[in-house]
């Protein structure tokens, strides 16, 4: 008898840690079930794609709600994971500092675990995940065991940061180009308008002290001087109309050969005038399109027509071409005039050359050039200036070849 109410004591006893270990397992059910729905009224609370999850650190299992899941173009019903197949969707560049700060919050270095990275959708797709969690509870042994915490959709927020750094750097890049192009071109204005003032005083000091050779030779240095004030005019106006157009909207799609036309059109008299064949280079694929800033082109082109013209003799000939080589495609002018040295062209490739007379003594500001160097730079082309003295020059953009 006395065994058997031993026996019984025993049942009871085993019957009482088992209720106890029953109600402490609804106990951290229901701690569970109210984290969790502390986390859905996070999710109605915050603004954006959000996510929670849950990780078990001895088993390595990771339980993510749909939310995440979805995010990641995962099946919630179907798709189960584990830590390191989370890992592994992390983007190579990120996943060390990802993993550094699970690390520092395991080991006790930081109260919680919070960092941002790229993660990999199932097909491969770039997302960006802010990231924040914390151990919920350790083994017997006071190790993590598990960890819980919140994630959100930051895509497009981080989207909208790379698209302002990279507005805030094109508009430092700008003025810092526009300054320097405008203090070049006021240099050069108030000299040359300098010149027409210091001509005119001369004559209105005493006129009647030069004689009518005299007089010519002012009056034509007066054309010249206004003429040049007159060009550095149109640069700064060609210029500021580049600037309000902006070089770095979307390139459109177009043909190259109505341009070809429509520059030879405009140069026909200038050309006729000094005995010069302007012509289109006829082994072009008349159908070449290409992908690029179309006003950009057009200045670029007008520039290095009118630098042709004013460095080739009478008889000489101006080619506008379009070729493609190893390095890409090349859309430029080609002429049979004086060309210049290396110095000169080198000159012109880092800053503003110096302006020469023309074979008809044609005066120039040197300001076209520059211009469209600066120009082809902000559309991430490259200017060509290939040239021999006495054997012509050679002035292109180079396109990549994916352009």
């Amino acid at each position: 008898m006395k065994d058997k109410d031993g026996y019984i004591e025993e049942l009871s006893k085993k019957l009482k840690e088992s209720e106890a270990e029953i109600e402490l397992l609804k106990k951290r059910e229901l701690e569970l079930l109210r984290e969790r729905a502390q986390d859905e009224k996070l999710e109605f609370a915050w603004a954006g794609n959000l996510g929670h999850w849950e990780m078990d650190y001895v088993t390595r299992k990771v339980h993510a709600n749909p939310l995440k899941l979805e995010a990641l173009e995962y099946n919630p019903e179907k798709d189960s994971f584990s830590i390191d197949d989370f890992v592994a969707m992390i983007h190579p560049e990120d996943r060390d500092k990802a993993n550094k700060d699970m690390r520092d919050h395991l080991q006790g270095d930081k109260p919680v675990y919070e960092t941002e990275y790229r993660i990999l959708t199932r097909t491969g797709k770039v997302k960006w995940f802010y990231d924040r969690g914390k151990i919920i509870e350790w083994t017997d042994k006071g190790k993590p065991y598990r960890i819980r915490g919140i994630v959100f959709d930051i895509t497009e927020r981080k989207l909208a940061e790379k698209q302002l750094f990279e507005s805030e750097q094109a508009l430092k890049k700008s003025n810092k180009i526009m300054n320097r192009m405008m203090r070049i071109m006021a240099h050069d204005l108030k000299n040359s308008i300098g010149n027409v003032v210091n001509l005119f005083g001369i004559m209105l000091e005493e006129p009647e002290s030069f004689s009518e050779e005299e007089k010519d030779m002012i009056i034509k240095e007066l054309f010249d001087a206004s003429k040049n004030s007159y060009s550095l005019l149109e640069n700064i106006l060609q210029w500021a109309k580049t600037q309000q157009d902006g070089t770095d909207k979307e390139p459109e799609r177009f043909a190259v050969l109505p341009v070809f036309r429509e520059m030879k059109n405009f140069f026909k008299q200038q050309a006729d005038q000094k005995k010069i064949e302007l012509t289109i280079d006829k082994t072009m694929n008349v159908d070449l399109e290409i992908q690029y800033d179309y006003n950009v082109l057009k200045t670029v082109l007008r520039n290095y027509i009118s630098n042709a013209l004013k460095y080739t003799k009478p008889g000489g000939t101006v080619l506008l071409f379009a070729e493609e080589n190893k390095s890409g495609l090349k859309i430029g002018v080609k002429d049979t005039g004086v060309g210049m040295t290396k110095e000169q062209a080198k000159k012109i490739m880092t800053d503003k050359g110096e302006s020469q007379p023309g074979t008809a003594d044609e005066k120039g500001t040197g300001m076209g050039l520059l211009i469209s160097r600066e120009l082809i730079e902000q559309t991430g082309a490259e200017m060509i200036i290939e040239s021999q003295p006495g054997l012509g020059t050679t002035m292109a953009v180079l396109l990549n070849r994916e352009d």
